[in-house]
């Protein structure tokens, strides 16, 4: 049976429509205190000074605080060779899976290590266990995907499985006691951890300031580094200075929730979260490091309230918490990466299933030494002598993301470990947990990661089990049929009846236009088409007064219309498939821009064509076509990105370049460019100067259009002289024969020229606003929040 162990001691952004958050509250709520937020892009510069670039500290100890060496990453990969490459948006970098960088389930299942002896007898336990719980299992996960009631193992069942998981490990008593005040069998996730290699199981019960004994705040003190588990953290959030206050009240929200404050308490102190104390004895047990925080409250859509434990303003605990460790969470690209080698390399149908942890940022308990930091009031102790300590993680408090990630990243990694290599992904957001599974035995495959997790003792929320063909998970939409990621089709259209209001108006309230920017925003982090359409968007809402209703510019109204038609067209879903073919580099370009002319030329250099053989263009711009692209006394020489980035899009057209096969497929190609500057805007695709922005624009929707992934590199002058022969009329290395003779009229460019009209309008406004006296007070990005439901 389970003993207990006595003593010993823890994209959506918030919704404040209802709340009377005072404006340094709000602050915490969307700022450093936003334990579940949902990561945004940066709009570009704008968010630049929210964060603080600083050097790493002094090089991690060798050793662990127990003089235990520690582990390297290198010694503790989750399989053979690289994890999967997730390749979006002109960026490659490693999958994320929110498990750690030693994850078996960054790996392909076929790369991933083949279970050790005593992983594999674990894994026949849980399964026995698995098909006395659910016999059915194709039934089981079918009625958890569309929220039907399944049976729910008892504890007296879980204490069965547990019993046959202890007798397993080395110390099968130690393994059965249950550290007090939170749920999770410490002691044989250790043991577990321990015999499959994993690199950080020693801080589940054997280190100083254990999961078991109490993990510390990290008050003013030195935060432990895991090199086998987390990249080195080198940015940190700024945090609001304010004046030290150990004693603040709670904000005016917390009062709206009346009894619902003291109701909620009373259930946590059930569970060991927290305690009831007088003023008095907290003062004399924790002296100085004491502190009593304000608590402000938002009410839900179901009439509840989320309790907010405000640890920046006046206590100031989360000035002086610093974690070391980047925690890594995985977003759209990731499912996106997952979703295509489902499809391309275990045909058949896939199935997903969504869970949420119940509280997890209050599943872990803090040192007793760090009690005292966490204290905080009821309502109806506002004024009196009693307070509430918390004992556990708390929402609110710098580090609380930190250790709940930590001990989610072991409990992912032994789960992960059991599936071998069944073609099953599992990640993990926060405290949402998303399963994706395919082949014969995906069923199973489902059923054992979520048994896993029960038996460790996670409290998984079963009302919140959601999934099947289709399923939302942090704000992404996932499609197991189509195998594609984006928005879900309410989601999407949200955005198009806003952009058409807009539209329409000609008039746009900013605290909206900032909340629906926020969302595009979050949805262009999987829809690629849509970066560059954003850039004027973030500049315009970035220099407007934030709490004012002004009127819209025709560039912001025909960009938000675009936007709108692509949306209606069924473009919030990017299909998730591997490259149908990388052609590597198909053509080379340049321009030359003089005082009255700019030449563009290009020419195919694939498969090391030579020029005698090459096809090529070479076209003379005046000033009349291309009137943009001039200014007074400095002709076209300022515009010579913009004149190479137009040089690209022609060339597209004019070598007819478009994917070869048919439905979703994507074509990959690069191209040569003498200009470093397009060289990371073709991976950027995003930019805020005119008309760069511009063309990014007509860019993409060129791309779009012949379903082409491009590029572009950049190449030394001497070794681009060809495309500069081009446009210096020397064609002598190539045939006539060969070239294709393009006219300006014939360049698709509607967009770029219904755009270019409203560019002059768009600047003197954009400029004017910039200008503006004695302007209001700007909200950072992260304090943008969204008022309105989001489908």
């Amino acid at each position: 049976m389970v003993k207990a162990v006595k003593g010993g001691p823890r994209g959506e952004p918030v919704e404040v429509s209802n709340a009377t958050l005072s404006g340094e509250m709000v602050k915490a709520v969307n700022g450093e205190a936003r334990g579940l937020q949902l990561a945004q892009p940066a709009p570009t510069e704008e968010l630049e000074d929210d964060w603080q670039k600083e050097q790493p500290e002094e090089p991690s100890s060798d050793e662990e605080p127990d003089g235990t060496l520690k582990p390297k990453l290198q010694d503790h990969r989750g399989g053979v060779g690289p994890p999967v490459q997730v390749d979006w948006g002109g960026r490659v970098r490693e999958l994320t899976d929110g498990f750690g960088l030693c994850s078996p389930t960054r790996w392909h299942p076929k790369d991933r290590h083949v279970r050790s002896a005593f992983t594999e007898k674990l894994r026949d336990t849980v399964l026995k266990h698995v098909n006395k719980w659910w016999p059915e299992t194709t039934k089981t996960v079918m009625f958890l995907a569309v929220g039907k009631e399944i049976h729910k193992p008892s504890e007296e069942e879980l204490g069965l499985l547990r019993e046959d998981w202890f007798r397993l490990l080395p110390d099968p008593e130690m393994a059965s006691k249950l550290p007090a005040f939170q749920p999770f069998f410490l002691h044989a996730m250790a043991q577990t951890a321990d015999l499959q290699g994993d690199p950080d199981w020693r801080v589940l019960d054997r280190v100083k300031d254990s999961y078991a004994e109490g993990v510390p705040v990290g008050f003013q003190e030195k935060m432990p580094r895991v090199p086998a588990v987390f990249r080195r953290k080198t940015r940190w959030r700024k945090v609001n200075e304010s004046c030290l206050n150990t004693d603040m009240d709670n904000y005016s929200s917390a009062a709206l929730a009346g009894d619902a404050l003291r109701k909620s308490f009373v259930e946590e102190s059930k569970l060991g979260m927290m305690f009831e104390t007088a003023l008095t004895l907290a003062k004399e047990q924790f002296k100085d490091r004491l502190r009593i925080a304000a608590l402000g409250a938002i009410e839900k859509s179901d009439d509840s309230f989320r309790i907010l434990f405000d640890g920046t303003h006046g206590v100031k605990l989360n000035n002086d918490i610093k974690p070391r460790d980047q925690l890594d969470f995985p977003m759209g690209s990731d499912a996106g990466t997952q979703l295509a080698h489902s499809k391309e390399d275990m045909p058949g149908a896939h199935f997903t299933i969504a869970a949420d942890v119940s509280k997890a940022h209050r599943r872990f308990k803090h040192a007793v030494r760090d009690w005292g930091l966490l204290t905080c009031r009821d309502n109806g102790a506002a004024t009196g002598d009693m307070v509430w300590i918390n004992r556990v993680g708390t929402f609110g408090v710098a580090s609380a993301a930190y250790w709940w990630g930590r001990l989610a990243g072991l409990i992912g990694r032994l789960s992960g470990r059991l599936l071998g290599r069944s073609f099953c992904w599992q990640s993990i957001f926060a405290d949402d947990l998303v399963i994706l599974a395919g082949g014969q035995d995906k069923w199973l495959s489902i059923l054992l990661i979520i048994a896993a997790w029960l038996m460790v003792g996670t409290p998984l929320a079963w009302h919140k089990f959601r999934g099947g063909l289709t399923t939302d998970w942090v704000g992404y939409y996932l499609d197991m049929q189509t195998f594609s990621v984006g928005i879900s089709l309410a989601r999407a259209q949200w955005l198009t009846r806003w952009a058409v209001q807009v539209h329409q108006d000609g008039m746009a309230d900013m605290r909206r236009f900032a909340e629906a920017l926020g969302r595009l925003g979050f949805a262009a982090q999987v829809l690629l088409w849509a970066k560059p359409f954003l850039a004027p968007l973030y500049a315009w809402s970035a220099a407007a007064p934030s709490e004012a209703t002004i009127r819209v510019p025709k560039m912001i109204r025909l960009t938000l219309l675009f936007l709108e038609e692509q949306l209606k067209d069924g473009r919030h879903m990017l299909p998730c498939r591997k490259l149908w073919r990388d052609h590597g580099e198909w053509f080379r370009t340049d321009a030359k821009c003089d005082p009255d002319k700019v030449v563009l030329g290009g020419w195919v250099c694939k498969e090391g064509t030579p020029t005698s053989r090459a096809s090529w263009f070479s076209l003379t711009l005046t000033k009349i076509q291309v009137p943009w692209l001039f200014k007074t006394d400095k002709g076209s020489s300022w515009a010579s990105t913009s004149a190479e980035l137009l040089a690209t899009i022609v060339a597209i057209q004019a070598f007819d370049i478009s994917c070869e096969t048919g439905g979703t497929a994507v074509t990959r190609i690069s191209a040569g460019t003498d200009n470093q500057a397009n060289d990371r805007l073709s991976r950027k695709m995003s930019s805020t100067k005119m008309p760069l922005g511009l063309l990014l624009m007509q860019l993409a929707t060129t791309l779009s259009l012949r379903r082409l992934q491009l590029r572009l590199d950049w190449r030394p002058r001497e070794e681009n002289s060809e495309a500069d022969d081009l446009t210096n009329d020397r064609f002598s290395d190539f045939d006539e024969t060969e070239r294709i003779l393009i006219s300006w009229e014939q360049v698709d460019k509607s967009l770029l020229e219904k755009l270019l009209l409203c560019q002059e309008e768009y600047e003197d406004e954009l400029s004017a606003l910039k200008k503006r006296e004695a302007p209001a007070p700007k909200r950072k990005g992260k304090e943008k929040r969204c008022r309105t439901e989001w489908a």
